[in-house]
């Protein structure tokens, strides 16, 4: 950590960028997938990475906009240490443009010496410690915009025994992904705004790198679970939704768990909600795509965010909001019923494996 003499003006505490190369035209970033060539006194995509002398710094690190204590199903993960909670945290700006951005108060406003509110990671585990079982980073894509503060909180988190996660868009850079996935991140629950040219004109990211990105938490190990916001006239085309759910089931698995969640009007969207037909709808097809794990969320619906056992039936978890209730599943994640595995991981691990 560093603060370069004369860089006050830009915050409390400003370091250098881990993810940069040097051009004949400036500075490149390579922290998230736009790449952003930063010409001196400029800022990135995403305002959170400025050329200072010709160096790319962050501004955002450890300067924090949210902190909340959350139920793990909030973010949502249902499959990643169920009732737990996790001390989350988020910062300023975002490198996606969606108009119908849920935080947009925060994902809209970059970092400056009036918002700063500095947590170092080491304090913030200690918090944690205190309140929660693991640590979260979210709201505002955080999860890649903090890459640099990110990596000492989750090495510090599991020397601390608690379990890391991230909710994210997943356009960070294969690069910046590996160094999070080495420093000890657990599970992402990555967000599949759409198809590829309707989020391309509106959002203004390539989901073909986000894809890639969920590939390769996979191969490393990382625990995914998927979200689709399901938006007019960006995700609510039915087309959309099953090429989507093809997509899970041929480039990932038919267990991985995809939350199809109601969209809300916020910032410059005013449509009106997702119908309830239209997401019960993507839910059917998800199903017949072969999806085993399919919740459908922001609706409060009794049964809509049930885990049932694929191969037997018996409802395993009960979940009405935030109130999760293990019905049928043992401590290695497997249907009481029948044994089948459900891809459930608990948060210690067992120590050791059923007889």
């Amino acid at each position: 950590m560093m603060q370069p003499h004369g860089l006050q003006s830009y915050g409390q505490v400003v370091i250098r960028g881990l993810l940069q190369e040097k051009t004949d035209q400036g500075v490149k970033c390579n922290t998230c997938n736009h790449r952003c060539m930063i010409t001196e006194g400029a800022r990135g995509i995403c305002q959170t990475r400025a050329n200072i002398r010709g160096v790319v710094y962050s501004l955002c690190y450890g300067n924090v906009s949210s902190l909340s204590n959350n139920p793990i199903e909030k973010k949502p993960f249902f499959h990643f240490a169920p009732g737990t909670r996790a001390l989350t945290i988020g910062s300023w700006g975002c490198n996606a443009s969606c108009d119908f951005c849920q935080n947009y108060d925060i994902s809209k406003t970059p970092p400056s010496p009036t918002n700063v509110r500095f947590i170092s990671p080491k304090r913030f585990i200690a918090m944690a410690k205190k309140h929660s079982e693991g640590v979260s980073i979210s709201f505002n894509e955080a999860a890649t915009l903090m890459l640099e503060w990110n990596i000492e909180a989750f090495r510090l988190a599991h020397d601390s025994g608690l379990y890391t996660t991230i909710v994210t868009n997943g356009y960070m850079t294969v690069e910046a992904l590996d160094l999070m996935i080495d420093a000890g991140l657990d599970a992402a629950n990555v967000d599949i705004k759409g198809c590829r040219e309707q989020v391309k004109a509106q959002c203004h990211i390539d989901v073909e790198c986000v894809w890639k990105n969920i590939v390769r938490m996979k191969e490393r190990g990382v625990h995914v679970e998927l979200t689709t916001l399901v938006v007019p006239g960006l995700s609510d085309e039915m087309d959309c939704i099953r090429s989507i759910a093809r997509r899970i089931v041929t480039d990932l698995d038919s267990e991985t768990p995809w939350h199809i969640n109601r969209y809300f009007p916020a910032y410059k969207f005013i449509a009106p909600p997702t119908a309830m037909e239209v997401l019960l709808r993507a839910r059917e097809i998800a199903k017949e795509e072969g999806i085993m794990f399919v919740y459908v969320g922001n609706v409060m619906s009794p049964g809509l965010e049930n885990t049932i056992c694929p191969e037997c039936g018996a409802l395993c978890y009960k979940r009405v909001g935030l109130n999760s209730e293990n019905v049928a599943v043992d401590e290695h994640g497997r249907c009481i019923q029948c044994g089948h595995d459900l891809g459930i991981r608990y948060w210690p691990r067992p120590s050791s494996e059923p007889q």
